[in-house]
């Protein structure tokens, strides 16, 4: 949607809360996303899926490639294909990059809220940042036994639920600093709207003790958490509509002005918010960015 001068249409609330939908998916409005169960809800924001449709006519086994926004959040992507299955956490992306998919594949997905996925590969989590990690086993089960019981099931949101409920009840954190992992929660549950020194008070944490757990531990410094949590919700404000100027879009999402808002979300973008697709997922006929996932490994 293209932002006006004039007020646009109030969109309801859950679409306004729930943020962008996941980078790739071009078929976001074909209902593919669900909150996830209540006892969840603290670790996991979103349940995903998508398809790997490929190019019109496409040969089995043809991949393409979508932009992949920058984000704070850790997302588990299980593939199902006729050439087998494959888990992956893919960590927090601090800048644009690629991802790939493949033709004939079914895509399901988690993603788990900054700072707060649970431990389901051996990989520190600062060195996840920017990158990703096979996942083998899920609850204590080989993913090939995870796909069949999947294929099991009646439809793609029972799978959704079923993958969740697999990750998402593991005890262990990623990120071990439970500093680290609280400040991140309070960046997504203020949207970032948080400066530095305000949520190192907050934690009661030196400013400098706080930047250097968030290097250790998220890979990152809070100030770039805190552009990544105030991006997403920018993203789905564009998406929802839920704004009027880009002057009160501004001003809701904590920049310091309109101008703040364009020069970040350029820097993080590469695109303008006014730009007509500026909240969606590109396919591309080539990588444009580092490729962050990929078909095969």
């Amino acid at each position: 949607m293209r932002p006006s001068s004039s007020p646009s249409r109030r969109a309801e609330k859950t679409s306004a809360e729930r943020g962008p939908r996941v980078p790739g998916d071009e078929a976001a409005d074909a209902g593919v996303f669900d909150r996830p169960p209540a006892h969840l809800a603290r670790r996991i924001d979103l349940l995903w899926s998508a398809s790997g449709d490929g190019a019109p006519g496409g040969p089995r086994g043809a991949t393409t490639l979508h932009d992949f926004f920058p984000d704070a959040g850790v997302h588990l992507v299980f593939r199902r294909s006729p050439e087998g299955c494959r888990a992956v956490l893919l960590g927090p992306a601090t800048e644009r990059a690629t991802i790939e998919r493949a033709t004939g594949a079914e895509y399901l997905g988690i993603r788990f809220l900054a700072g707060q996925a649970p431990r389901l590969a051996d990989v520190r989590s600062s060195d996840l940042t920017d990158g990703l990690v096979e996942v083998t086993r899920l609850g204590g089960v080989p993913v090939e036994e995870v796909a069949d019981r999947l294929s099991a099931l009646p439809d793609v949101g029972s799978r959704r639920r079923a993958l969740a409920e697999l990750a998402g009840g593991q005890d262990r954190s990623l990120v071990e600093d439970v500093h680290c992992r609280r400040g991140a929660l309070l960046l997504e549950a203020r949207r970032g709207q948080l400066r530095v020194d305000q949520l190192a008070a907050e934690l009661g944490l030196h400013a400098r003790t706080l930047e250097r757990r968030f290097r250790d531990q998220l890979g990152m410094t809070p100030k770039r958490l805190i552009r990544l949590v105030r991006l997403r919700h920018v993203l789905g404000a564009l998406r929802s509509g839920a704004f009027g100027t880009l002057a009160e879009l501004a001003l809701a999402c904590g920049y310091a002005d309109q101008p703040h808002l364009i020069r970040d979300f350029k820097a993080l973008t590469a695109r303008l918010p006014r730009d007509e697709d500026a909240c969606r997922s590109r396919l591309l006929a080539r990588a444009e960015t580092r490729v962050i996932h990929r078909h095969h490994s």
